[in-house]
């Protein structure tokens, strides 16, 4: 096909958004020939929409023909007669498809890509023009009234770039013009003190870098500063300051966000150009101290100030100058030493030199660590190459169902290795920036030390030269270190080559599998069309580290269980509940209770974390496994309590202590009939299936209780029994809480306060940080924030208010979740990213009272689970860490594997949701 023939772009914008397109529904209950007619009509449409030029709608159609193609194969009435259906198919057409979804695919991805391009250029153009026209439009206006004086507004003229303070001053007290002020100070001294004005924001010096456009900054701005910069292009004047500039220096902060402001804001209009504050905040804080929100200001460092001024000044040379005539001392037949002094600088030396091989050993411990996780992942990768091979040419159903679980294992043990290795590189970039320290420090007490020995004119005593013997081994101690961890460095590195290279010879046999394992119809292979689909598939989006983990397996290919000879074993029952007999294929094998494993049944390891999260929840164990939820399952709900019956039939399995794992395919299907995003066998959020869980539970396990009395409750408790209305369950005195929204007007005070209920407090994470703690997420979650535009019901106007969130009512078992998915700005197709920041929060003695508003009940809470996620967007894998109720240590649920863990490990930059409670357990 020719380029002059392809239609215009039409469904999409992105590649994306096409695969959301051809998902295919439910198929079980089809008959095979419907579903060959079926796929001959989308092969027969994709044709035509190709030959047409829509190469859109023809890639949708091919791969929802190969979607329907690779459910077919697994139909037993195609297994039965395979030729009939293959003649009926057309034995071609399935490769066919393969090779042109997979060209169509990168057609349209570059196809795409220059759209985008041309688009940005078209934005970038039609703004030159429009800034054109409004420059030709303000010459007009100001050749018009040129003759005429200006009004007395207190405004600058448009031809100046700086405003004075006291100009400043008398506009924001006069109220009239809406001004906003930009304060590109770093963001610590805007903290400790700013201008004392509702639309005064942070532009931290540090996110302002040359050739950035307006849409990067704001995303890069503190959460506070957003909702005011989005108002800008309504601004009537906008302010821009510093330290202390008197004017805009090209390379410099305010210059650079002027540049941002008037070149590269698309779309955004300013009625005039942004000026500078003269003399900026210094100045201001000289002039106007009570207009600030904090008058003793800290000036920044003089160091920093001084860098520019000093940078061209030429230094004499030392040696070139005659020294200082030395102090007369009393003639005395002993010289006068201060020994104590002395002493004191060895002791203070000994003491950073002990620091140093501390700091050293901890790195050659991670270096030999790192080392161990690089071995460990190339073994892990060969083993994962070996058990895919075996598992391609075995034929028998029982040892491929054997080499497929296996190969989860492995792909699993892979991300986490990946993950620990990041974790390790994080904490040794902490101690390499403590060494360095160390040694600065070092370097300058060694350096008092020598002029103070040097001035006691002393020939080298013994006590000197045992010094000096000590201080030599401990340098030649630390270099053998340094060498020590170089050398394991080194060692990584080569690993890290070889495992690459492992990783391509490994990627280019698959290309070559793949070519061969092309359908095939006159073999007896059972997975002809589903093995090449698969092979399609994995063509068209590969993960980009470790193997794609969303590719490995799905519903449609769910391994049959081996059969074994259970005559010599005592005679037993699969978990069931009061109602239906299940099937949960359970593996037998006599471990503990609640260390049960969840198979995996394609891509459901997000499910699984969250279930053994909850398993692990005691009293909620308790009240399923004693019967005693049957007594409050609702019918009414649209439901019908299947979902709380079937996680209670789960639990009851999981605490029964005999089996090594079990399947949840009951409890998969009842959350699929109700909810489709979890039908398929793609991967899912872990959150968005916990907090959609959690909501079921609750209205299907609902009691009424008698309503209280209103007139003799709070605010707060009245606003519970209205959400509530009513109707409880265990799962909502649980897991549920209350946040206090407050709405406070800048102008005249007056607030106002709303309630809502949460089963989980979703926290954001700080921009830009490698590290942090669950108290500095939970900071950010409840600081206030600026809202401009606020309807106050005091002024009867529209003013700046500030919304602060508090915890009004904390629940016995408090969820937290870290949102480590983020939309990335700077890809074209809404691309989302994760962020791996290591969180440190406490194991034990979590108190949440500097967090909340006197609310009843425990405030202290120690973990018991979190649910781990690895990997990226791309492919990823869930696991869960879970404290066991019964045996008081920690287990690792890793879908069907269960293994226990040291309190150490709990912590890792892959938490992803928390599980805390403050009930005994």
């Amino acid at each position: 096909m020719t380029e002059t023939r392809r239609i215009q772009l039409h469904l999409g914008k992105c590649i994306e958004d096409l695969d959301k397109l051809y998902n295919v529904p439910d198929l079980k209950s089809k008959r095979a020939t419907l579903l060959c007619k079926t796929a001959q009509k989308l092969f027969e449409s994709a044709e035509e929409a190709r030959a047409k030029g829509d190469e859109e709608y023809s890639y949708v159609y091919y791969m929802k023909y190969l979607r329907v193609i690779a459910f077919i194969s697994k139909d037993k009435e195609y297994l039965k007669d395979k030729n009939y259906f293959n003649n009926m198919l057309g034995p071609k057409n399935p490769n066919k498809a393969i090779d042109a979804a997979e060209k169509l695919k990168i057609s349209l991805i570059e196809r795409y890509a220059k759209e985008q391009k041309a688009k940005r250029l078209m934005d970038i153009q039609e703004n030159e023009l429009i800034k054109q026209k409004i420059d030709e439009n303000r010459k007009k206006a100001m050749d018009t009234i040129a003759a005429e004086p200006p009004p007395p507004t207190g405004l600058p003229g448009p031809d100046e770039v700086t405003i004075k303070s006291d100009q400043l001053y008398t506009i924001l007290k006069n109220g009239k013009l809406k001004v906003m002020i930009l304060d590109a100070r770093p963001g610590k001294d805007y903290i400790n003190s700013h201008i004392n004005h509702p639309a005064c924001i942070s532009v931290p010096e540090e996110c302002i870098s040359p050739g950035q456009s307006a849409n990067v900054l704001e995303q890069n701005l503190p959460s506070a500063s957003r909702p005011v910069w989005a108002e800008r292009a309504s601004s009537e004047l906008i302010v821009m300051l510093d330290w202390s500039s008197t004017t805009v220096i090209p390379g410099k902060p305010l210059h650079l966000l002027k540049t941002i402001l008037l070149k590269w804001d698309i779309k955004v209009q300013y009625s005039r150009q942004p000026v500078a504050l003269w003399g900026g905040y210094e100045d201001w804080l000289l002039k106007y101290p009570a207009f600030t929100t904090n008058p003793q200001a800290i000036p920044p460092s003089q160091d920093i100030m001084l860098d520019d001024m000093l940078g061209e000044i030429d230094y004499p040379n030392w040696s070139d100058l005659n020294p200082t005539p030395a102090v007369s001392r009393p003639i005395s037949s002993e010289p006068v030493i201060d020994r104590a002094s002395k002493s004191a600088a060895v002791e203070l030396y000994a003491e950073r030199s002990r620091n140093m091989q501390h700091i050293l050993e901890q790195q050659e411990l991670i270096a030999d660590t790192s080392l161990t996780l690089e071995m460990q992942r190339i073994e892990a990768e060969q083993d994962w190459e070996k058990i895919r091979q075996q598992g391609e040419t075995e034929h028998r159903d029982e040892l491929r169902a054997m080499y497929q679980l296996r190969e989860q294992e492995i792909i699993s043990q892979l991300m986490q290795l990946e993950n620990k290795q990041f974790d390790m590189e994080q904490e040794n970039q902490s101690l390499r920036e403590k060494l360095e320290d160390y040694q600065r420090r070092e370097r300058e007490e060694a350096a008092k030390l020598a002029e103070s020995i040097a001035r006691s004119h002393l020939a080298p005593s013994a006590d000197n030269e045992a010094t000096a013997r000590e201080r030599e081994a401990a340098a030649r101690d630390v270099e053998a270190k340094r060498a020590r961890i170089a050398a394991v460095t080194a060692q990584r590195v080569s690993l890290d080559r070889q495992r690459e290279a492992l990783e391509t010879e490994r990627k280019r046999k698959l290309a070559e599998a793949r070519e061969k394992q092309k359908p095939n119809y006159k073999e007896e292979d059972t997975e002809s069309y589903g093995s090449s689909t698969e092979s399609a598939n994995a063509a068209l989006n590969r993960s980009q580290s470790s193997p794609n983990i969303a590719k490995v397996s799905s519903d449609e290919e769910e391994p049959v269980v081996p059969s074994f000879d259970r005559s010599t074993k005592p005679a037993k029952v699969a978990p069931s509940s009061e109602l239906r007999q299940r099937d949960f294929e359970p593996v037998w094998a006599d471990v503990g209770r609640g260390l049960t494993g969840l198979k995996n049944l394609g891509n459901t390891c997000y499910m699984n974390s969250i279930i053994q999260c909850l398993n692990n929840t005691a009293i909620l164990v308790t009240y399923f496994c004693n019967g005693q939820y049957l007594e409050h399952v609702n019918r009414s709900h649209s439901t019908r309590g299947a979902i709380a019956e079937e996680l209670a039939a789960v639990v009851r399995g999981l605490w029964s202590g005999q089996y090594r794992f079990i399947a949840t395919k009951d409890l998969r299907n009842e959350v699929g009939k109700h909810q489709r995003t979890f039908r398929g066998s793609e991967q899912q959020d872990s959150h968005e299936f916990l907090t959609i869980l959690m909501d079921w539970l609750h209205l299907d396990l609902q009691f009424s209780i008698k309503p209280p009395l209103k007139e003799n409750l709070g605010a707060s408790e009245r606003a519970w029994h209205e959400y509530t209305k009513s109707k409880e369950s265990l799962v909502l005195r649980l897991f549920y809480g209350q946040i206090k929204s407050t709405v406070r007007c800048c102008v005249c005070a007056t607030h106002s306060a709303t309630y809502d209920s949460f089963s989980n407090l979703s926290l954001e994470l700080p921009p830009h940080a490698s590290r942090c703690t669950l108290s500095d997420c939970l900071k950010l979650y409840l600081n206030g924030e600026t809202i401009p535009g606020w309807n106050c019901p005091n002024c009867k106007d529209k003013r700046d208010a500030v919304k602060k969130l508090d915890i009004s009512r904390l629940p016995p078992v408090l969820v937290i979740h870290f949102k480590r998915f983020y939309l990335d700005p700077k890809e074209y197709c809404n691309a989302f990213r994760k962020r791996q920041t290591y969180i440190d929060f406490p194991l034990e003695n979590l108190d949440m009272r500097q967090f909340s508003l006197n609310c009843p009940g425990n405030p202290v809470y120690n973990l018991y689970a979190v649910s781990n996620h690895y990997g990226s967007m791309e492919g990823g894998h869930y696991t869960a860490y879970c404290k066991s109720s019964v045996y008081g240590k920690w287990y690792k649920y890793d879908d069907h594997l269960v293994t226990e863990i040291s309190p150490s490990e709990v912590k890792s930059s892959a938490a992803y949701i928390l599980f805390y409670t403050s009930c005994e357990r």
